[in-house]
């Protein structure tokens, strides 16, 4: 019971959209500090990734630290491996700093509602284009979830508007309120079960990463570890684990050529210093 308390053109073209959309995202930066939480200078960057100085994770800003957690309750018997069903295809955000968009929307919602109306597509642009004022900027996860509690996501069939400057009208707005979430609340990512009992509930956990330059062109199923200067934070699904291998699982959302069709894990260690928030809905 719950409660709360290679190198391609293609991969190129990937590459530079990440790079953009995680370039514009101004008040989403990268948390480069050192342990002491003082930031960094640009020259001591590109060593910014030691896991022993990292500092360790969530960072939650005050307005965060209202949002309860969800505590879960493990069942007796734990899946070595275990990966959500019913996801949505890996799509392509584009060079759009929409990243949560996609994660909260496109993922998490359309799961949410598919046992209700089994066409449904929580359209991100919907999303993005209430919430982002008329700019290419990032969202954090919480002023999304908000969004899809007040007022919900409209089926990407009426609103796909890839232009972030088109903005919802009235009647999509209407539309939206059929598709809401009850509520939404943190996650404690330093506590593994915590994450393993939601995701064994069907929920997929909403995580804002820090990212590295490697982490733009991966080809791989394992993002190893972060690599080259910080690029900022980017925010993606969690949606399974591998108790053995000691990783989490993740869709993003750059497209199936990116990745291994559109996916990639991350050792435990990794997650616990690269994460800076996370959340659940129902």
């Amino acid at each position: 019971m719950a409660s709360i308390s290679e190198t391609t053109p293609r991969s190129n073209q990937l590459r530079a959209a990440l790079l953009a959309l995680l370039c514009c995202i101004p008040f989403v930066g990268c948390i480069t500090v050192d342990d002491q939480g003082n930031p960094l200078e640009d020259r001591k960057k590109s060593n910014y990734w030691n896991l022993q100085k990292l500092p360790e994770g969530p960072f939650w800003s005050e307005k965060e630290k209202s949002v309860p957690f969800l505590v879960v309750g493990l069942p007796g018997d734990i899946p070595e491996r275990y990966i959500l069903k019913n996801v949505p295809e890996p799509v392509d955000q584009g060079r759009l700093a929409a990243g949560t968009a996609f994660a909260a929307g496109y993922i998490m919602m359309t799961m949410m509602e598919r046992p209700k109306h089994d066409t449904y597509l929580c359209s991100p642009e919907f999303i993005y284009n209430s919430l982002n004022g008329g700019k290419n900027v990032g969202l954090e996860i919480l002023e999304v979830m908000e969004f899809l509690k007040g007022v919900g996501c409209a089926d990407r069939s009426t609103f796909s508007a890839s232009d972030p400057y088109i903005r919802p009208d009235q009647e999509d707005i209407a539309a939206a309120h059929d598709h809401r979430i009850s509520g939404f609340a943190r996650v404690d990512l330093s506590r593994p079960t915590h994450i393993m009992a939601n995701l064994l509930e069907g929920k997929p956990v909403i995580v804002t990463l820090q990212v590295s330059e490697n982490f733009l062109s991966l080809d791989d199923m394992e993002w190893k570890k972060p690599e080259g200067l910080p690029m900022g934070r980017h925010t993606v699904a969690l949606i399974g684990f591998d108790r053995k291998a000691e990783t989490w699982i993740f869709q993003n959302s750059a497209g199936e050529d990116w990745g291994h069709n559109g996916r990639f894990s991350l050792h435990r260690q990794w997650f616990s210093r690269l994460a800076t928030q996370g959340y659940v809905a129902w």
